[in-house]
């Protein structure tokens, strides 16, 4: 290769990562202040596809995430502007000089900061801190996290130690937005000698396009022989512009390599054994032009990105050139077959399906409880079945939307069983409602629904801190969707049943506990009834989906079973469940007996659904994750509490638990 090109591509090769907290941008001195972003433009730059953790996804979704992750929330307010995650993303990546000031930044506990040298007096707990606010801090909290990951391992950092790291993840991701865009406004200095104007032209444009359209003329000016054909002041100056070159591209390539991948391969591979299509982000746009390997339309979609950002504050032209950028990326992900339900799933974030399934369950709860206290009102019981039912019906078609854009059942992620299990409850509950006729099973289905929803919203937040998504990749001995649709399915099922059982049980339970219904022995033994139906229900699809696991692990592993955490998880459901059934039909148990040791198997299906995940080993712990061990053991107290508290009750108020003469033990 001829001399700057050569040189170029050699140096690309080693250019070390940049070090986190390390300002390599070149100080933008625009004004202050911006104008507000139009719903059509934020629009069409929320459906830019980008690959990233392995995926295809709309630029809405990625800012979504990184948003919740930093900022604990999907939106910020500034001088009373609501901006949601594409504006306030959109902000950090053309005004980043604006939005360094923005209060985006959750520090949850102020000793992170404390430890770190910086005053938090007059400041509450947790609170939201701007960059520019952070900034006499940066390398303090940088090293400080570094040395933390270092040092120790991670199952033994103090919860200080843990906040710092995630922390410094968050600037770090503030960062990749705030210099998202350097390079497209960083002019290189191919404009300042004659040679250079000769090569790119008199008129100065900022970004990368540049050199990447005169790389071809620009090694023939760096050719040895004709260096030396130019006086010897020339000659000084031509390669005091070829050092600076350098220099700015040492500085701008670092910055661009934590950008963002936008643009997918040219090339298409073709065959079943194809890798998929990894995308490129700026720097290997111009590494391959730097290797005379031009890539045109990767090229050609970059110019136009760097167009649009020199367009930052005229709107209209702006908007256009956003429009322009959009068909450009789609173009080169369709040639992959990729991309094409990046607008659904956009729509799918935007309609916000299990929020507005969360509201729906808690007005149908809030109605089933005026209809407990006036039972004969036929306008209670349809206002609960009709919120429950828009309930259903809107965490039904959020689920099946989100099988639609991964392509696979949803059951893949902790998260999503959450949001599979929850559907499953409700459904059963409003079928055995449908024929008991009781308000019992419609009241539970509100419960169940309002839980569920609102454990996904919060488990939510731990998937952006832990995945950066709530649709991540999966690891390759999952990826198999026959497999998913049945063992996973069948498995998640029995939890459901399980789970739904359990909540019926406490109405029988804390009914006996308040004298609720004193002496209205069908009602209870309709409760049993509906218990025992459940259990049968659980029962099967544990074993079925049991079996078909281990037959999966025989598939993938070479063995079909191996006593790992998981697997004897779904065996201890199995046993108590039996164990539930053949006390029942030998007459062992009665009604209390059979409700309690419902409860019980709730805590061994919880324990099996998220406790296994929580010892971080064995081949099923990929679903592991911080913070839900507390709830689990909170979960595990009220239980033993209620049934502790049923015992007590019992021994000392036996006429409430005699059983009707007549009335055969076995019954169900």
């Amino acid at each position: 290769m001829r001399c700057l090109v050569s040189l170029l591509a050699m140096l690309l090769v080693v250019i070390p990562a940049p070090v986190d907290g390390q300002d390599a941008a070149v100080e933008d001195n625009a004004s202050r202040s911006r104008a507000s972003w139009d719903t059509e433009t934020l629009d069409c730059i929320a459906r830019w596809p980008l690959q990233h953790g392995g995926r295809v996804k709309p630029f809405g979704t990625f800012a979504g995430f990184t948003m919740l992750k930093i900022n604990g929330k999907r939106s910020v307010t500034i001088d009373g502007d609501k901006l949601g995650p594409t504006a306030w993303a959109l902000d950090c990546m053309l005004y980043p000089e604006i939005a360094r000031t923005y209060p985006c930044i959750l520090v949850s506990n102020a000793e992170v900061l404390t430890s770190v040298g910086l005053d938090v007096s007059g400041r509450k707990r947790s609170s939201r801190w701007s960059y520019d606010q952070l900034a006499p801090v940066l390398d303090e909290i940088f090293s400080s996290a570094s040395r933390i990951k270092n040092s120790k391992d991670s199952k033994t950092w103090s919860v200080v130690e843990r906040q710092t790291v995630q922390l410094a993840q968050n600037l770090g991701s503030l960062e990749e937005l705030l210099y998202g865009f350097d390079s497209a406004r960083n002019q290189l200095p191919l404009f300042t000698a004659p040679e250079f104007q000769e090569v790119f032209g008199v008129e100065p444009r900022p970004g990368f396009s540049p050199l990447i359209a005169g790389v071809d003329r620009l090694a023939n000016l760096t050719d040895p022989e004709k260096l030396r054909e130019l006086p010897e002041e020339r000659q000084t100056e031509v390669i005091a512009v070829l050092d600076d070159l350098r220099s700015q591209l040492v500085v701008q390539l670092q910055i661009a390599r934590r950008g963002i991948a936008w643009f997918a391969p040219e090339q298409v591979q073709t065959g079943k054994d194809a890798p998929p299509p990894i995308w490129s982000r700026t720097d290997g746009i111009l590494e391959s032009a730097l290797t005379m390997n031009t890539q045109p339309r990767q090229s050609e979609a970059l110019q136009t990105i760097e167009e649009m950002v020199a367009l930052r504050d005229d709107r209209p032209a702006f908007k256009e050139k956003a429009i322009q950028v959009q068909t450009k990326l789609m173009a080169l992900a369709s040639s992959h077959g990729q991309g094409q339900y990046v607008s659904l799933e956009t729509t799918f974030y935007r309609w916000d399906f299990f929020f507005k399934a969360l509201i729906c369950f808690m007005l149908a709860f809030v109605i089933s409880c005026l209809g407990w206290m006036k039972p004969d009102s036929p306008l209670s019981s349809r206002g609960s079945w009709t919120f429950s039912l828009l309930g259903l019906i809107l965490l039904v078609v959020g689920v099946t939307i989100r099988c639609v854009i991964q392509g696979r059942p949803p059951v893949t992620t902790l998260y999503e069983t959450i949001l599979f299990i929850t559907a499953c409850c409700v459904l059963t509950a409003l079928f055995i409602e449908r024929l008991d006729r009781r308000q019992i099973a419609l009241t539970m289905a509100t419960v169940l629904g309002s839980i569920g929803c609102f454990l996904s919203i919060k488990y939510e937040m731990k998937e952006a801190v832990t995945a950066g998504d709530t649709m991540p990749s999966l690891m390759a001995a999952l990826d198999t969707n026959f497999w998913l649709s049945t063992h996973v399915t069948s498995v998640t099922l029995g939890y459901s049943a399980g789970l739904l059982a359990a909540a019926i049980s406490h109405v029988w339970l804390l009914g006996k506990l308040t004298g609720f219904r004193k002496g209205d022995g069908d009602f209870y033994r309709s409760i049993t009834r509906m218990v025992y139906g459940t259990i049968c229900f659980g029962l099967f699809f544990s074993i079925v989906g049991t079996i078909l696991g281990g037959i999966w692990a025989n598939y993938s592993w070479g063995r079909f079973w191996g006593w790992d955490p998981k697997e004897n998880g779904a065996l201890m459901i199995c046993l108590a469940e039996l164990v539930i059934l053949h006390a029942r039909m030998g007459g062992f148990i009665r009604d209390q007996g059979l409700h309690i040791l419902v409860l019980i198997n709730a805590i061994i299906v919880a324990f099996s659904w998220w406790g296994v995940n929580l010892l971080g080993v064995g081949l099923h712990s990929y679903g592991f994750t911080d913070g839900i061990q507390s709830i689990l053991y909170i979960f595990y107290a009220l239980e033993t509490v209620i049934i502790v508290m049923s015992l007590l009750h019992r021994y000392f108020s036996k006429d409430s638990y005699t059983r009707p003469s007549g009335q055969s033990p076995t019954a169900a």
